[in-house]
């Protein structure tokens, strides 16, 4: 039946109604009001879940931009009024002060002295993978496939159980705060997380559509099975809604699409591609434009690829070393990564060498893929091969710890067996906000992806 049809047939059948038994009601709109207060509430002044660290996406939104090298001066000359109202909860005012903020944002020029326009930024999968160093052929592994990947899973688990409680914070405060405590949960972890959301949708993907899986068909999973992101994933979660699938999805009015959300969610296309780590950064270049661009999506590749050769490698170093040749020649990305590199061969140790970089990177926000691509390779550096140091070494550094942890504990969980006093608090089980997986053995979600791992190696 045609659309026209559908409307026709409902507006001949419409009986008007009796108001004494159906008064009119107009609730809904209380309602919607209610909501978009409560969203810029929000977006101005919020905690992070796990480790209530203080957030202002707003702010953080005209930082991010900054970042990419535009003159945000007329979109800051508002903070300070918003603020203002915000905690008076002038609502109305600062929905305008928003909104402005936005449109001041988008009709920003570019700053032609922001040192960001010195780098290159290939933007199609075929820029991106031309601007590699080379394209290694796949290393057959031998050993075994579903203990690995079980591996990694738990790695991956426990990272982002340690680093839920602490992220979003200083390494120097951490360090400060809890001391030694930063060498295990200093709470009773919790594997609710949205990183791992996020790699279940691809897993979905994989599993309708094998090696013939898009962009696209990523984003329809995020579609059916993620209700809610934050700052990429909001926007891009709102651009599909709309009908703008990726790449428009991961640009349009996305402010924070070289934030480390594709980074932090990309381990699960190294499963997928276990010693190839070319098909491994095309899964993740992939679901990276769904909601990132550029540097971002650099970052979504680099975790898949340090993922994909931990199933064939082991040494983290030399991991590191491999992953260079997947990074595009000539970016930001690059610049940061090789810097971070120089640093760490010419420190002895992880703290003096984070703290020579600080400054390098102190405009970015803690969300942002460069802080947090720098703490990893300093883990993955400086952790001679053990989960435990690993992780001490991220909380040494701070920033997005659970994002950070994860991908490296998925590294090390694919490398070497895991010491059992980061896996026993939770017993096989994985809790999330997907629709129909809530609650999961870990064991059973390695099984599935070993078998979509199997799947999308067919010929």
């Amino acid at each position: 039946m045609k659309a026209w049809e559908h409307e026709q047939n409902k507006f001949r059948s419409a009986i008007p109604v009796d108001f004494k038994l159906n008064p009119s009601d107009w609730t809904g709109i209380d309602e919607s009001i209610k909501q978009r207060q409560g969203l810029l509430d929000l977006f101005w002044a919020s905690q992070v879940p796990g480790s209530r660290a203080p957030e202002s996406i707003y702010i953080a939104m005209i930082q991010a931009w900054f970042n990419r090298g535009y003159d945000v001066t007329e979109a800051e000359d508002l903070i300070e009024q918003a603020l203002v109202e915000h905690s008076a909860k002038n609502y109305n005012t600062l929905e305008r002060l928003s909104g402005q903020i936005v449109k001041r944002l988008i009709e920003a020029p570019i700053d032609p002295a922001h040192p960001t326009h010195q780098f290159s930024r290939p933007e199609t999968w075929d820029e991106i993978r031309s601007a590699f160093r080379c394209n290694t052929e796949k290393i057959e592994n031998s050993k075994d496939l579903e203990k690995q990947i079980l591996g990694g899973w738990n790695g991956q688990i426990s990272g982002g159980s340690y680093g839920t409680a602490i992220e979003g914070y200083s390494g120097n405060t951490l360090r400060r705060f809890y001391g030694d405590r930063l060498n295990f949960y200093i709470k009773e972890p919790e594997t609710l997380n949205d990183d791992i959301t996020f790699e279940l949708a691809v897993l979905k993907a994989a599993e309708r559509k094998g090696s013939k899986m898009t962009a696209e068909d990523i984003a329809d999973m995020w579609l059916q099975y993620i209700p809610f992101g934050w700052s990429a994933e909001y926007f891009a979660l709102e651009n599909l809604k709309r009908g703008f699938y990726p790449p428009q999805s991961g640009k349009l009015g996305n402010f924070f699409s070289e934030w480390i959300g594709a980074q932090m969610r990309t381990m699960v296309c190294g499963y997928l591609a276990p010693g190839d780590p070319l098909k491994a950064a095309e899964y993740a270049f992939m679901d990276s434009s769904i909601s990132h661009e550029a540097n971002g999506i650099y970052g979504g590749i680099h975790s898949a690829v340090l993922s994909s050769l931990a199933f064939v490698n082991n040494d983290t170093r030399e991991i590191l070393l491999k992953s260079r040749d997947y990074i595009p020649e000539g970016s930001e990305f690059a610049h940061f990564f090789d810097r971070a590199m120089e640093s760490v061969q010419k420190h002895k140790d992880h703290i003096s060498s984070w703290e020579s970089l600080e400054d390098s990177f102190k405009t970015y926000n803690w969300i942002h893929v460069y802080p947090n691509m720098i703490a990893v390779l300093h883990s993955l550096w400086f952790c001679k091969n053990d989960i435990s140091l690993a992780f001490r070494i991220l909380g040494d550094c701070g920033v997005d710890v659970d994002c950070n942890a994860g991908e490296v504990g998925s590294i090390l969980g694919i490398m070497f067996p895991i010491d059992p006093i980061w896996t026993e608090p939770f017993n096989d089980r994985l809790e999330t906000y997907v629709p129909g997986m809530e609650k999961m053995k870990i064991s059973e979600l390695a099984a599935w992806t070993t078998i979509l791992a199997n799947k999308m190696n067919e010929t």
